[in-house]
């Protein structure tokens, strides 16, 4: 067979004009694809994942307002504007560092303030801090041993047997019933509830502390005394506006 009659019969696509057309062809879906198909997928798992963060966060919302309520290591009005939940660790260093932020609103707007301590044990001794503190709480002293671990939190990194031995006489310098304290930490009478704070915090996603709900909004890491009197304040001030359109409107 002639060399021209070979080159009639060849494909299409074998062709000059094929192998051109093919090319352009290729060019076209690949601009089709990085500016058509790459957007609309990248855009629908941006929605997806906004749907998702919505969902979880109204669901953590939900779950903060129904387990937290009634919390028995709580401070304050149960209906006080800003509601403060922290999920701590006694031997947490910047848990520590919050401690006094903290404590400033809560003795400067302790009217308009309720504040609730998650235990988040992550450390050595946390765990048996953590019972102490709940046991003090049984005699209504949980926010004085609460101060007192965090305040001098230098003096309890320490082993844990050298707590168990001086647990006793920090019982009694808080006036604590020593008997009735030794034997509820000894039998870890509230282990399950600190069980129950660590599922709750693996359930919303906690991996560390101090992590803080601010009437729900989540925040990590230590906060300054400016930067949580901040936050307090800026909320005290929405509830009070809120509060004088709703009497103005209903006149």
């Amino acid at each position: 067979m002639k060399e021209r009659h070979k080159k009639k019969l060849r494909p299409w696509y074998r062709k000059p004009h094929g192998i051109i057309l093919i090319i352009l062809g290729i060019i076209i879906l690949l601009i089709f694809i990085a500016y058509f198909i790459l957007p609309l997928i990248e855009y629908t798992k941006k929605n997806s994942q906004d749907i998702e963060n919505s969902y979880n966060q109204e669901t953590a919302q939900l779950f903060l307002e129904a387990v937290n309520r009634y919390n028995p290591n709580s401070l304050g009005d149960k209906d006080a504007p800003v509601k403060i939940i922290e999920f701590g660790d006694f031997a947490c260093p910047y848990c520590a560092d919050s401690y006094a932020s903290l404590k400033n609103v809560r003795e400067k707007y302790k009217d308009d303030i309720y504040v609730v301590y998650r235990d988040f044990p992550l450390h050595d001794t946390s765990v048996f801090l953590s019972l102490s503190a709940r046991c003090a709480g049984e005699q209504g002293k949980f926010w004085l041993m609460h101060d007192l671990f965090f305040e001098n939190q230098d003096s309890f990194t320490v082993s844990e047997s050298d707590l168990v031995a001086n647990m006793p006489d920090i019982a009694l310098a808080l006036n604590l019933d020593e008997s009735r304290f030794t034997d509820c930490v000894n039998n870890q009478k509230y282990f399950p509830q600190i069980q129950k704070d660590v599922k709750d915090a693996e359930y919303l996603g906690i991996q560390g502390t101090p992590t803080w709900y601010i009437n729900n909004m989540p925040l990590t890491g230590s906060l300054s005394v400016a930067e949580l009197e901040e936050i307090v304040e800026g909320i005290i001030a929405e509830h009070k506006m809120q509060e004088y359109l709703k009497n103005n409107t209903q006149e």
